[in-house]
């Protein structure tokens, strides 16, 4: 196995997956990049732009960006914390909640259709596998000991 092909793999699969959801999703307002965020704040009572830009590892301008749209189109709704007011909670609407339903019944739909037969034991070793990586992944964020970060 070339190990190099892991990224290469794994790039092909978030970009073709990426386009199937912005062609398949009508939603009012919703693309691939906000629908994963919708997501990832339909799973939380609250969250901050910081959270949701470090768990999906997103740029934080986009993520502000994103947030202005989703809010705008009224999906999510922004509060200020009432003992910190730096700090903006994010929380979703009831419109939010059903199209997080509806991008969750396509995700699951297109998922289907890649994954075609592939054994629930091999599709779990996968799922453990991404995660612990993922996890790992993150330890490369970090400057190497004795290494300072350009």
């Amino acid at each position: 196995m070339q190990i190099i092909q892991l990224g290469k793999f794994i790039g092909i699969l978030h970009r073709r997956l990426q386009t199937a959801i912005s062609h398949d999703l009508t939603l009012p307002e919703l693309n691939a990049s906000n629908a994963n965020f919708l997501l990832f704040i339909s799973e939380h009572e609250r969250v901050t732009a910081k959270q949701i830009s470090n768990e999906l590892a997103i740029n934080k301008g986009l993520v502000s960006r994103e947030m202005l749209r989703l809010e705008t189109a009224g999906y999510i709704e922004r509060h200020s914390d009432q003992t910190d007011r730096r700090t903006i909670w994010i929380t979703i609407t009831q419109s939010g909640m059903d199209a997080s339903r509806s991008i969750r019944r396509l995700l699951k739909h297109l998922w289907q259709e890649v994954l075609g037969e592939t054994a629930s034991t091999d599709l779990e070793t996968v799922y453990e596998n991404l995660l612990t990586w993922s996890e790992r992944i993150t330890d490369l964020e970090s400057p190497l000991p004795g290494k300072s970060k350009s």
